[in-house]
């Protein structure tokens, strides 16, 4: 960026009169990364609301969250790392949640994932304007594997947690638990591609119901102390 691209190679662009000193350094660096990891994810989400995060360059980034290119650099190396903190956050917090219920074993196995599928559905709609701009249509092949890795990573998580249910068959078990997290999560991205096709608004029931219909039977098997 030219011009505004010369601030301390430490500090972010003024926004306004600058904070009254402090006895400590610390804090007020805090304050400030805390400050411009905002600015940064509200920024990306913003941009990536309107074009693919391919499209999306650091220089844009950096003059929308008025923020130094040193100063971004410390944060993330791409604005498709940005994007994927802002997401990544949420749905850890859905992921959560499903292995919370499934590992309380309280509920019937479909239920959970009703409601695992409701949660994905509240993260979707929360950010529609990014998933529509970057998978409709297929544009972006980086928000699409994002969603691949974290349903990915979910299906491994409850896999370590609940051994048990990985399906027997050839090759090591590490290699069924990747092959077999890797379908899933495939399949889930798809859905969730298809879904976001249907016109605004979008009726969750054909989600949840596409979901549990295409759930393996070795996932919805209830354990035989139920």
């Amino acid at each position: 960026m030219s011009g505004t691209d010369h601030p301390s190679a430490d500090s972010e662009l003024p926004d306004g009169p600058s904070p009254a000193p402090v006895t400590s350094d610390a804090p007020d660096l805090d304050v400030r990364a805390r400050r411009t990891r905002a600015r940064l994810h509200e920024a990306v989400v913003r941009l990536a609301a309107e074009r693919p995060v391919e499209d999306i360059a650091v220089a844009d980034l950096v003059r929308a969250a008025r923020v130094n290119r040193t100063t971004f650099y410390k944060h993330a190396t791409s604005p498709a790392q940005v994007l994927e903190q802002v997401l990544y956050a949420d749905l850890d917090r859905v992921r959560a949640e499903w292995i919370a219920d499934a590992t309380a074993a309280r509920l019937p196995v479909t239920m959970v994932w009703e409601r695992a599928s409701h949660a994905l559905l509240d993260h979707l709609e929360h950010y529609e304007a990014v998933y529509a701009a970057g998978l409709v249509g297929r544009r972006s092949a980086i928000l699409h594997h994002l969603l691949v890795d974290h349903f990915a990573a979910s299906v491994r998580t409850l896999l370590d947690g609940s051994p048990t249910l990985l399906p027997g068959g050839d090759g090591p078990s590490s290699w069924r638990m990747e092959a077999h997290s890797l379908f899933l999560a495939h399949g889930e991205t798809g859905l969730v591609e298809a879904w976001l096709s249907l016109p605004v608004p979008r009726d969750r029931r054909l989600f949840v119901s596409a979901a549990s219909g295409a759930l393996p039977s070795w996932l919805i098997h209830e354990p035989q102390d139920r």
